[in-house]
């Protein structure tokens, strides 16, 4: 457990250079005869959580296109940034998942998911909040966000540290596909 200050120095800190950003998480559970599509800001950590699923290496790379995975569609941020291009860019792809998977950073106090954006999806919404990398870190006003978007169910999560991961794998093969 760090303490408060170490708290507040990792958080300075680039995740790149932190030793627990390039540890595995071996983790166990996977993705089982579902997709997702994550859909968020850039640099909101779609990315990274989906290299944190495959168990695959954390090296950054921006997501310039749309990136498919047997299991995960990435999408880039600037379907998120871009008021009014998000709709039919985030949309379209969307038909190939199962679930939607709204994702929004714990430190970033703007929101670019309009209001009720999961009433565009006849799937179920799952919002992701990413980046708590610490016990004490702030949720509360992504939680939010994401509710406001239309998600119906919320995890915390953090590719660093590995958590809420495990939780999301469990309600991505779990949830209800009807329940939207």
């Amino acid at each position: 457990m760090l303490s408060e200050k170490d708290s507040v120095n990792a958080a300075l800190v680039n995740p790149e250079d932190r030793e627990e950003y390039h540890r595995s998480l071996g983790l166990t559970k996977k993705i089982e005869s579902r997709k997702i599509i994550l859909v968020g800001r850039s640099r909101c950590g779609k990315t990274t959580l989906i290299r944190r699923l495959h168990n695959l290496d954390m090296s950054y790379h921006k997501t310039q296109s749309i990136e498919a995975w047997s299991d995960a569609i990435d999408t880039p941020g600037e379907y998120t940034d871009t008021p009014f291009f998000s709709r039919g860019a985030a949309i379209t792809p969307a038909y190939d998942a199962d679930i939607v998977c709204f994702c929004h950073d714990c430190g970033n106090d703007i929101c670019r998911l309009p209001q009720m954006f999961s009433m565009s999806f006849a799937k179920p919404v799952i919002g992701i909040v990413t980046k708590a990398d610490t016990d004490d870190t702030p949720t509360e006003q992504a939680e939010l966000f994401l509710h406001n978007a239309g998600a119906r169910h919320i995890v915390v999560t953090s590719s660093l540290t590995g958590r809420g991961i495990e939780e999301l794998i469990d309600l991505i093969n779990t949830i209800d596909l009807n329940d939207y």
